[in-house]
């Protein structure tokens, strides 16, 4: 790997341990290697293209052929497949894994998995059982989202559940409870997406 990059604007920072692949392209303002490094790096494949104002802590890995819109933020200890894009303004905090070819257009909370092929659009929301933790205490389990599946926009996911693989929640659903292979949560219940003729489509 090469630490060159092909900077689109100003104010552009890049830490000396970060490791960059081939054709990477930063916009203005962004900040790659942010707070202490503490013997960890960032490494960014090739063709993968940041926007402007992105923040990118240490110990993170993103894969080849990856999109950061603009004012994108990735935590700590964050791994990101190939051909994944994170639409404007996302945020994927602490220790989450994101698959390949991914959509990522909501918020990821700490600690989630994201499988291959996932459309995101929504929101996770810790259960919060016990609120009289400190904020960093109070770790809880955070959702698995299987291959292939969608989460519609603003479809809020609570707590450790699990969804798909290729399962569908549409727009603006409350996911308290696992939604199962090909199943569709829609109008608050499950129904299988074979009997929606074709009305409700999943990645896989």
């Amino acid at each position: 790997m090469m630490n060159s990059f092909t900077p689109y604007g100003t104010s552009i920072y890049v830490h000396p341990s970060v490791r960059l692949g081939k054709n990477v392209k930063i916009g203005h303002g962004s900040c790659i290697g942010f707070g202490e490094p503490d013997g960890t790096e960032i490494v960014i494949g090739d063709d993968v293209i940041i926007g402007a104002y992105c923040v990118i802590h240490f110990d993170v890995k993103i894969g080849s052929g990856c999109m950061l819109d603009h004012y994108c933020r990735i935590s700590e200890e964050v791994e990101i497949g190939k051909n994944t894009r994170l639409l404007y303004g996302k945020h994927i905090y602490e220790s989450v894994r994101i698959g390949e070819n991914c959509i990522i257009g909501g918020h990821v909370a700490d600690r989630t998995v994201i499988q291959d092929n996932v459309t995101y659009m929504g929101e996770i929301a810790h259960s919060h059982r016990d609120p009289t933790l400190d904020w960093d205490e109070n770790v809880e389990p955070s959702p698995i989202i299987y291959k292939g599946s969608f989460v519609g926009v603003n479809a809020i996911l609570v707590g450790g559940i699990k969804v798909g693989p290729s399962a569908y929640i549409a727009a603006g659903e409350i996911a308290r409870t696992d939604v199962p292979e090909g199943q569709l949560l829609y109008q608050g219940e499950l129904k299988n997406l074979s009997e929606m003729r074709g009305m409700f489509k999943t990645r896989c």
